[in-house]
C-alpha cells in the first residue's frame, strides 16, 4: 500500500517555517507523564534511594554480609556505586541545547522526519494510567536520539533508555547520555549478584514508581542487516514482573518502526558482516563521525502501530493470585508467567515490521540485487523506474507501505542520498560505486571469522551495503520463495505435501527471517494465496495438485533474492558434516567464509558476495540448535558446539533437495585444536 501523505507529517517543516528554532527549543514544557504517581513526583534520585532500602536488596546485603564477613555499611556503598553506574538522570536545560543542536544538523542532513500524529495522540491520551514502554525497531544508534526528539516535540516526557555499556566509557558521552534519560546495563553478570539484583530492582522501581515512559530495544541490539532479529526476553522479564506481581494495574506497549533512507551506519555495518571487528566507541571517533553531516540522508519514518495492554493480551492467562501469598519482595515470576513472554515479545516484533516504511531505495536495491544476480545487462534511468514501479505494485498488493509518491523524481533523490553506493557510468548504466578497501594492520586473531583478502573486501563491500536496503522487504517475499524453491525441484504436489516441505525449509529459516510462527499453517496459507494471485503458481481442477505457473520474471526474482541466505546455509551444513563431535564457533565461521571466498572468486555464475556475512552464518548455527542438530556449550570463553550427527542427517533430505549443492572435502577444512582449561 502506498503512504498516505495525510496520515503523516514532517517535523522538520515546522522547523523550516518558524523563525527562530530557539524560541521552540525554550518553549515552556508541561510534558504528559506516562504513569502519573500523584503528589509524590519521582527523582532520578528517589530511585536510587528507594532500591537501596528495598527489603529484596537489604536482606541480600545482610546475607553477603555474613556469607563474606564484610560490614554491610561497606556493601551499601557497593551498592551505591552500582546505582550510580545504572541510574539515568534529568537535566532539562542540556535536553533543550541537543534539541537545538540536533535540529541544526537534521535541517542540514535530513529531507524530513515523517510521524504519524493521529496515533501519537491517541497514546499521548490514554498515558497517565499505567507504565508505558515505548518499543522501537533498532537500526542505528540515531534511534535514541530520534525517539527523544520525538517525544520533546509532542509534549510527551522523555523516556528513561535502557543502554548498553558501549556509550558509558566515553569521555563526556556516557555523562550526556545519562543526562538525557539513558539508564546502563551490562551484556554480562559474571555471577555478580549485588549487580544483578540491584539491576532488576532498579528496573522494577522506575517501571511501578516513576513517572516517564521506558524505551527498550526488544531485538537486544542493532541489527547490523537492516531486518529483525528474533527478541530477546530479559528486559521484557524485568519490567513485566510488577504486572504480574500486582503491582501495577497494567503496562502499554507502543512498537514502533523506525525507517531511514539512508543508514548513518551503512558501511560499517558492512565491514561488521563481512567480519571486521565493530571499532570501540571513543569521543575521538565520535567527532571523526561528524564529517558525515556533510552528506545527505533523505527521509526517516518513524511509524507507531497500535499499543498493545499487557493485561488484555494475557486475559485469562494472567492470574495474578499466585502471588497473593508471601511477601511480595521474594516472589519472582513462575514459569507459566515465563511462557507468556514469547508471544508477546513475537506480537512487538511482528507490529514493528508492519510499521516499517519502505522507501524508494529498497524498491531501487531489490531490482538492482536480481538485475546483478541474474548477470543481465545494466539497466538505464528509464529502465529502473520501470522496475521500481513493477515491484512496487507488487509489493503494495502484499500490504507494504510504500512510501515511493513520484517515481522517476523519487528515483533521482535516491540517487543523490546514495551517491556513495550507486551512480551511472559512461554509458548511463546503472552501477555499483566502490572503493579499494586495504585492511592492513588489522590483527587477524580479532577478526571473527576468516581473513578476506582486499580484494574479495573491495569486491563484496558494495554488494553487502545494497543488501542491506533489500532485506526490509524480504518480511514480505520469503514465504512465497520458498514455495517456488520447493516446486521448481518438484514436478507437481499436493497441498499437504506442499506445507510438509514449506514447513521444514521454513523451519531451517526461521531464525533468518523472523515472521515465522511455530505451526506455520497461517504463513503457508496466505503465501499460497499470493502465490496464485500472481501466478507463481498453478493449481489443478479440483485444487488439489500444484506446480509452478507462467510468472517466470517474479519466479527468478523470488529465487534471487533467497539465494544468498540458502548458499550461506548450505555451506553451513555441509562444513558441520565433515567437522570433529565438538568444535567452536570461530573455526566453522572461518572455514564457511574462506570456502565462500573460494566460490565467489572461481565460480562462472554470479555469487552473490553478502553469503560471506556472518550474522547469517550465525544465525544458522542458531537454528541447527533449535532442530537439535547441534548443541552451544561455553568452554574457556568461545562459543563451542556439540554435533549430533543423527539430528543432522534428519535435515539431510530438505538440505540436498531445496539448498545449493556443495562438496566440501574433509581434509580441505581449518580446525583449531581444543584446549582444555585445567
Amino acid at each position: 500500500m502506498n503512504i498516505d501523505s495525510e496520515e503523516h507529517e514532517d517535523l522538520l517543516e515546522f522547523r523550516k517555517q518558524e523563525s527562530s528554532n530557539f524560541l521552540w527549543i525554550s518553549k515552556p514544557w508541561a510534558p504528559q507523564v506516562a504513569f502519573d504517581q500523584g503528589s509524590s513526583k519521582p527523582t532520578p534520585n528517589s530511585h536510587k534511594k528507594a532500591v537501596l532500602h528495598c527489603p529484596r536488596i537489604q536482606e541480600l546485603l545482610t546475607e553477603l554480609s555474613t556469607k563474606q564477613n564484610i560490614p554491610k555499611s561497606q556493601l551499601e556503598n557497593q551498592v551505591k556505586k552500582i546505582l550510580d553506574e545504572i541510574g539515568y538522570d534529568r537535566k532539562l536545560k542540556l535536553i533543550r541545547w541537543l534539541g537545538l543542536v540536533l535540529t541544526k544538523i537534521c535541517l542540514k542532513v535530513l529531507s524530513g522526519i515523517y510521524v504519524n500524529p493521529a496515533k501519537l495522540e491517541q497514546i499521548k491520551s490514554a498515558m497517565g494510567k499505567c507504565p508505558v514502554v515505548f518499543v522501537p525497531s533498532h537500526r542505528s544508534y540515531g534511534d535514541f536520539i530520534l525517539m527523544s526528539y520525538l517525544n520533546f516535540t509532542y509534549d510527551i516526557e522523555i523516556p528513561a533508555i535502557a543502554a548498553g555499556m558501549d556509550f558509558y566509557g566515553m569521555w563526556g558521552m556516557g555523562s550526556l547520555l545519562r543526562e538525557t534519560g539513558a539508564f546502563f546495563m551490562r551484556r554480562s553478570y559474571n555471577n555478580d549478584s549485588l549487580y544483578w539484583e540491584s539491576f532488576r530492582e532498579y528496573v522494577s522501581q522506575i517501571v511501578r514508581n516513576g513517572d516517564l515512559p521506558l524505551e527498550f530495544f526488544i531485538e537486544g541490539t542493532r541489527s547490523r542487516s537492516n531486518k529483525s532479529l528474533s527478541p530477546k526476553f530479559g528486559l521484557l522479564n524485568m519490567i513485566l514482573k510488577s504486572l504480574f506481581l500486582a503491582q501495577v494495574p497494567d503496562i502499554l506497549f507502543v512498537p514502533i518502526g523506525i525507517s531511514y533512507d539512508r543508514i548513518l551506519e551503512e558501511s560499517l555495518f558492512a565491514y561488521e558482516l563481512l567480519g571486521v571487528p565493530k571499532p570501540k566507541e571513543t569521543t575521538s571517533g565520535l567527532f571523526k563521525s561528524l564529517k558525515l553531516i556533510k552528506e545527505k540522508y533523505g527521509d526517516i519514518y518513524i511509524h507507531l502501530d497500535e499499543p498493545i495492554s499487557a493485561k488484555r493480551f494475557f486475559g485469562d492467562k494472567l492470574d495474578r493470585s499466585v502471588h497473593s501469598l508471601g511477601s511480595v519482595h521474594n516472589q519472582e515470576i513462575t514459569e507459566d508467567e515465563k511462557k507468556l513472554l514469547p508471544p508477546l515479545a513475537d506480537e512487538i516484533l511482528h507490529r514493528q515490521q508492519r510499521s516499517i516504511i519502505l522507501m524508494t531505495f529498497n524498491l531501487m536495491a531489490l531490482v538492482l540485487n536480481d538485475n546483478f544476480a541474474g548477470q543481465r545487462p545494466l539497466l538505464s534511468m528509464a529502465q529502473l523506474c520501470d522496475e521500481v514501479d513493477w515491484i512496487k505494485s507488487i509489493l503494495a498488493h502484499l500490504g507494504a507501505p510504500v512510501a515511493t509518491k513520484e517515481t522517476e523524481k523519487d528515483v533521482t533523490s535516491s540517487f543523490l542520498v546514495h551517491n556513495n553506493l550507486v551512480g551511472l557510468n559512461m554509458k548511463h548504466k546503472v552501477c555499483l560505486i566502490s572503493d579499494k578497501v586495504t585492511l592492513d594492520g588489522l590483527n587477524p586473531v580479532k577478526l571473527k571469522g576468516h581473513a578476506l583478502s582486499d580484494a574479495t573486501m573491495s569486491y563484496s563491500v558494495p554488494f553487502v551495503m545494497l543488501q542491506i536496503y533489500v532485506n526490509p522487504a524480504l518480511q514480505y517475499l520469503v514465504d512465497m520463495a520458498v514455495i517456488c524453491i520447493i516446486l521448481s525441484k518438484e514436478d507437481c504436489l499436493n497441498e499437504d505435501e506442499l506445507f510438509e516441505k514449506f514447513h521444514s525449509v521454513r523451519s531451517i529459516f526461521s531464525k533468518e527471517f523472523v515472521t515465522y510462527s511455530e505451526e506455520g499453517t497461517s504463513e503457508f496459507r496466505k503465501a499460497l494465496d499470493h502465490a496464485l494471485w500472481f501466478d507463481l503458481i498453478r493449481s489443478g481442477h479440483n485444487m488439489d495438485n500444484y506446480q509452478l505457473g507462467e510468472n517466470l520474471k517474479f519466479q527468478e526474482f523470488l529465487l534471487n533474492v533467497i539465494k544468498p541466505f540458502s548458499i550461506s546455509y548450505s555451506v553451513i551444513f555441509n562444513i558441520l558434516q565433515k567437522l570433529p563431535p565438538i568444535i567452536d564457533e570461530k573455526s566453522i565461521l572461518q572455514n564457511a567464509q574462506r570456502i565462500l571466498e573460494v566460490t565467489i572468486n572461481e565460480s562462472e555464475a554470479f555469487v552473490h558476495p553478502y553469503c560471506l556475512n556472518l550474522d547469517s552464518l550465525t544465525i544458522c548455527l542458531s537454528s541447527f540448535c533449535n532442530l537439535g542438530a547441534l548443541k552451544r556449550i561455553r568452554r574457556n570463553d568461545k562459543n563451542m558446539y556439540e554435533i549430533n550427527s543423527e539430528k543432522l542427517k534428519e535435515s539431510s533430505d530438505v538440505m540436498g533437495a531445496y539448498f545449493p549443492k556443495y562438496s566440501i572435502e574433509e581434509n580441505s577444512l581449518e580446525v583449531m585444536p581444543i584446549q582444555n582449561k585445567l
